[in-house]
């Protein structure tokens, strides 16, 4: 077959999303199949300067194609459309010029950017096999960014629903996502596939506390004392991260504790103000970018790790940064709806807890809680944690999942 992994987020970006594009393009490659990836400048948790030295370095076995798009800066309505748009026109003419494609597979942005891959491969004859990692307009709504009974929701839900019936197949990453793309928007349920995301345990090291904070000041400017209390926040940082809102409840949590951010993204700013004004810069610190080779060190580092989803976004998408958490074996505080599939997830691995209350006593009470855990406690939780990521979330029974699907499209 010749297949083309089209993915708006490709490694050097560290994201989960890029990591498994990365890892289907590798799989078919080695499978005999010719792969060529299509992808955007990276432009999530990595510097430019960064980007094209990593970019040169990368030495694969099958071709990227890096193609234009317009980096959105902030998280603002227009500037993730005009991304999504100008991906999806470069991605449209890409496919247009390629001969003899059998699949693709579309890890891109919703409705424009697959829209616009579905003409071209309708176009050319193309199968299309889309990955869903969040639900638009569904998402939006629950940032705030558009009413669900507005116009524009409604055109976006219409035209999404629309894209999705006539891709071959789809991916979904929860059985939530299934629900809502076979009840709510009538796909038929012979072309909806539950495949989890996953992270290669091999792609977290479990690293000892004291050796991971060493790391991190020699690597860093970031210095951790050994008895300090740290909770690590790593990934987007992001409207639907929520995590403006968690450290909003901060005040009243035992000054013991210290809050390492790790990541980037349009909440980095007013995070930074919000820690000036309240006199917080020697509790909360600050790793921004976060480039990928401290993925280890940073959580090794951490005594909690933290997740907090802003409130609607739980049942809009499934942060996948759980998993890397998971393997991470640190236990893991979430700030959620119990009823969402991440605590659902979190309470099935024995991790660590749910808050659901989203007060400043609540959190206090919860990490006040976690402090008086003793030491072997807090490693049960991590050991069950990561065991549980590489029994449930496997890269192996993933990837061969999707070449089923593949084998019965061509």
């Amino acid at each position: 077959m010749k297949v083309i992994i089209a993915s708006c987020v490709f490694p050097p970006e560290p994201v989960v999303s890029a990591k498994t594009s990365m890892d289907v393009a590798q799989y078919f490659h080695e499978q005999g199949h010719e792969v060529i990836v299509a992808c955007p400048t990276p432009s999530r948790n990595v510097s430019k300067a960064d980007a094209d030295e990593k970019v040169a370095s990368m030495s694969l076995p099958f071709l990227v194609k890096r193609l234009f798009a317009i980096s959105s800066g902030k998280s603002g309505f227009l500037s993730r459309f005009v991304e999504n748009v100008s991906y999806g026109l470069s991605v449209f003419f890409f496919l247009l010029k390629q001969r003899k494609v059998d699949v693709v597979y579309a890890n891109v942005w919703p409705v424009f950017s697959l829209g616009l891959l579905l003409l071209a491969c309708k176009i050319k004859g193309i199968k299309v096999v889309a990955s869903v990692q969040d639900l638009y307009p569904e998402s939006l709504a629950a940032q705030r960014r558009l009413s669900n009974t507005g116009v524009i929701y409604k055109v976006l839900f219409f035209l999404d629903s629309f894209v999705a019936r006539r891709c071959d197949q789809i991916i979904v990453i929860s059985d939530g996502f299934k629900t809502s793309y076979t009840q709510e928007r009538g796909i038929n349920e012979g072309k909806i596939t539950v495949i989890r995301n996953w992270v290669k345990s091999a792609q977290v090291t479990v690293m000892d506390k004291a050796l991971a904070r060493a790391q991190l000041a020699a690597q860093t400017s970031i210095i951790l004392a050994d008895d300090d209390v740290v909770c690590v926040y790593g990934g987007n940082m992001g409207v639907a991260s929520g995590l403006d809102e968690f450290m909003s409840h901060i005040g009243m949590v035992d000054n013991r504790i210290i809050f390492l951010l790790a990541g980037d993204g349009s909440l980095v700013p007013g995070l930074r103000r919000m820690v000036q004004q309240r006199g917080l810069e020697s509790r909360v610190k600050f790793l921004v970018p976060w480039p990928a080779e401290l993925t280890s060190i940073a959580f090794g580092a951490a005594d909690l790790l933290l997740l907090p989803i802003a409130a609607g976004q739980e049942f809009a998408s499934v942060p996948s940064k759980l998993i890397t958490y998971l393997l991470a074996a640190r236990p893991i505080m979430l700030l959620t709806n119990s009823r969402s599939e991440s605590a659902i997830e979190l309470k099935n691995s024995g991790a660590g807890f749910c808050v659901e209350e989203r007060s400043d006593g609540a959190i206090s009470s919860c990490l006040d809680g976690f402090v008086r855990l003793s030491p072997e406690e807090r490693m049960t939780m991590g050991r069950s944690g990561r065991a549980y990521a590489e029994n449930f979330y496997s890269s192996d029974l993933a990837l061969a999942k999707i070449n089923t699907i593949f084998e019965r499209l061509v």
